[in-house]
C-alpha cells in the first residue's frame, strides 16, 4: 500500500513539473529508507548520479591524451559560451553546478594525464576566477586547478608569480590560498628554497594590517599555520607569529575565527593527496556548499568508484602520479572526515536556527502559482505619499525603488518611460513589485514640471531629496501626509529650474568623506521616514 501511494505521489509531482532532482531525492530517501521494504528492483529510473559515475568509468578508460585534451576543449567551450556575457550567477543554479561540474572533470582528467594541464588550461583557469565572483566550490576547484598547474611547472614563489596573478585580477583571497597550498606542499615534501618561504610569509604578513578584517585575519591564520609547518623556523618571523596566536586565543570564540579553524580547505587539503575521484566527486562539494549535495545511493557510488580507481593507469614515469602514489588519501580517511563534517555542519546549523524562523514565507501561501499575479489583490495603501524617480535613468536603482516603493505601500510610483519595467535589468531588482503598486510615467522636462504643479494644486506637498543651501535635515523634517517626493539625477541630482517649485529640500545627515548615498539607498531612507511618521 505504501509502495502504491508513493507511485501517486510520484506521478503527481510530475504532472505539476517539480524540480526532477526533488524528485530523486524523494525516491532515493525512501529506497534507503528500511521501514518502506522496497527492493531496488521498484526502482527502473536510471538517476542523474548514476549516469554521471557509468560516464566517469568510461572516461577513466582513456588513455589517450589527444582524446582528452579534446574533452577539456569541449568543457571550456562550453563554458566560455556560458559566461560570455554573465556578470554572476547564484548558488545551486543550473549554471553553478554546470561549472562545478566541468571542473571536477577536468581535475579528474589532470589525474589520469598530468600531461593535460598545461599553459593553455591553467590561462583559462586564470581568466574565469578573475572575471567574476564565484560560488565557494567553483572558485576552490579553480584555485585547485590553478596550484596544479603552478606546482607542476615548478614555478618558483616569487614576485613574478605574484604579478602573474594580479594580472589576471585574481582576488587577493584566492592569491593567499594559491601561494598557500603550493608553500605547505613543498613544506612537506621539502623541495623549497629558503627565498619561496620568505616570500610567503612576507606577502601574508604584509596584508596582517590591512583595512579588510577577513582579509587581514586570513593573512594571519595562513602565516601562523605556514610557520608552524616549517621545521626550522625563521627566527623573523617569532615575534610577530606569537602575537598573531595571543590574538587568536583571545578571539577563539569569534565565529570567523572558527570557521577558518574549521575549514577543511585551509587546514586539510592538499592539492596532490585530495586528488582522488571520490575527493573530488563525493567530499568537495559537502566540504565547500551544501547547497549542491544531492542524495544518492551510496552503495552504488562506491561501486562505481571502486571500477573507476581500478581504471587509473600508474604510469611511473609521470611525476603527479609518483607523488600521488606516495600520499595519496584512501576514500576510507575522506568518508569519515566527511561524515564528521557533514554532522557538525548540522549540528552548528540547528544551534543557528532554534527559536528563529523566517517570517515572510508562509508556505501553504507559495505552494502554487495559480492567480499569483491576481492584481484586485493589491493591499490597500494607507499612505498618500507618491514617490517621482523620473530624473533617474540607471534600472537597477528605478527596480529597487519600485521593490521600496511596494513594501512599505507607495500610493504610486513615477518613472520616466513605462519601458523600463519591461526591462531585466529592472525586473531583477524589482522581483515583480511593479505588478503590485501603480506606476505612472511622466517623460522629465515640461511633463514633470506640469505633474509636479498638477499634485501641488491637488494639495499635496513636494519635497525634494537634495542638499541646498536651505535644505533641512531628515530627522526634523515633519512629512505631510500627502507628499511628493522627488527623486534627483545620479549624477546631477535635481536640476535648478526644478528647485523653485519645490516646497522643501531635504537632506539626510552624513558623517563620511563621500558627498551622497546611491539614489536608491536614499529613497529607501526618506520612503522608511515618511512611512514611521505617516503610517505606522
Amino acid at each position: 500500500m505504501l509502495y502504491v501511494k508513493f507511485c501517486y505521489t510520484i506521478l503527481y509531482l510530475k504532472r505539476i513539473r517539480v524540480c526532477c532532482r526533488t524528485i530523486e531525492n524523494i525516491e532515493i530517501d525512501i529506497k534507503n529508507n528500511g521501514k518502506f521494504k522496497l527492493k531496488d528492483k521498484s526502482f527502473r529510473n536510471h538517476h542523474n548520479y548514476e549516469i554521471q559515475y557509468l560516464a566517469l568509468s568510461t572516461l577513466s578508460k582513456i588513455n589517450d591524451l589527444e582524446t582528452l585534451k579534446i574533452i577539456i576543449n569541449i568543457f571550456m567551450n562550453k563554458m566560455n559560451e556560458v559566461f560570455k556575457n554573465k556578470v554572476r550567477y547564484h548558488g545551486n543554479s543550473q549554471t553553478h553546478r554546470l561549472i562545478a561540474t566541468a571542473l571536477q572533470n577536468t581535475l579528474f582528467i589532470a589525474l589520469l594525464d598530468s600531461r593535460t594541464i598545461d599553459d593553455g588550461a591553467m590561462d583559462w583557469c586564470l581568466k574565469l576566477l578573475g572575471k567574476l565572483p564565484h560560488q565557494a566550490s567553483v572558485k576552490i576547484y579553480l584555485e585547485w586547478h590553478i596550484s596544479l598547474c603552478l606546482y607542476l611547472k615548478k614555478i618558483i614563489l616569487n614576485e613574478d608569480l605574484q604579478k602573474l596573478l594580479g594580472s589576471y585580477n585574481i582576488p587577493i583571497s584566492s592569491q593567499f590560498m594559491i601561494l598557500y597550498w603550493l608553500m605547505k606542499r613543498k613544506l612537506s615534501t621539502k623541495r623549497f628554497v629558503n627565498d619561496e618561504y620568505d616570500f610567503v610569509m612576507d606577502t601574508l604578513l604584509s596584508h596582517t594590517m590591512g583595512q579588510m578584517f577577513n582579509t587581514r585575519l586570513h593573512a594571519q591564520y595562513l602565516a601562523a599555520d605556514l610557520y608552524r609547518r616549517n621545521e626550522i623556523h625563521a627566527a623573523k618571523y617569532e615575534y610577530t607569529i606569537r602575537v598573531i596566536e595571543k590574538t587568536f586565543a583571545e578571539s577563539k570564540r569569534d565565529k570567523n575565527f572558527l570557521k577558518l579553524k574549521n575549514d577543511y580547505f585551509v587546514n586539510n587539503f592538499d592539492i596532490i593527496n585530495n586528488l582522488t575521484p571520490y575527493f573530488i566527486y563525493e567530499c568537495s562539494s559537502k566540504l565547500s556548499d551544501a547547497t549542491l549535495n544531492e542524495v544518492k545511493d551510496l552503495e552504488t557510488v562506491k561501486h562505481q568508484l571502486n571500477v573507476i580507481n581500478e581504471n587509473i593507469k600508474i604510469d611511473m614515469g609521470d611525476d603527479l602520479k609518483t607523488e600521488w602514489l606516495r600520499g595519496h588519501a584512501s576514500d576510507e580517511e575522506f568518508e569519515e572526515y566527511e561524515r564528521i563534517c557533514v554532522l557538525n555542519q548540522r549540528e552548528d546549523y540547528s544551534k543557528e536556527c532554534v527559536g528563529t524562523i523566517q517570517k515572510k514565507y508562509i508556505p501553504w501561501k507559495n505552494m502554487s502559482d495559480v492567480n499569483s499575479y491576481d492584481h484586485s489583490k493589491k493591499k490597500e495603501i494607507i499612505g498618500d505619499l507618491i514617490v517621482v524617480a523620473s530624473l533617474v535613468d540607471k534600472l537597477p536603482n528605478l527596480g529597487g525603488m519600485a521593490r521600496t516603493s511596494e513594501v512599505f505601500g507607495v500610493r504610486s510610483y513615477v518613472v520616466g518611460s513605462l519601458r523600463h519595467l519591461q526591462d531585466k535589468q529592472f525586473q531583477g531588482l524589482s522581483v515583480s513589485a511593479e505588478r503590485w503598486i501603480d506606476v505612472e510615467e511622466v517623460r522629465p522636462g515640461q511633463p514633470l514640471k506640469e505633474f509636479l504643479a498638477n499634485k501641488k494644486s491637488e494639495g499635496y506637498s513636494v519635497v525634494a531629496a537634495e542638499q541646498t543651501s536651505t535644505s533641512v535635515k531628515l530627522e526634523s523634517f515633519k512629512f505631510p501626509k500627502k507628499t511628493v517626493l522627488l527623486l534627483g539625477h545620479e549624477k546631477e541630482g535635481v536640476p535648478c529650474d526644478l528647485l523653485p517649485l519645490m516646497d522643501q529640500c531635504v537632506e539626510i545627515p552624513q558623517r563620511g568623506v563621500v558627498r551622497s548615498l546611491n539614489v536608491h539607498v536614499a529613497a529607501a531612507i526618506f520612503v522608511w521616514e515618511y512611512t514611521r511618521q505617516n503610517v505606522l
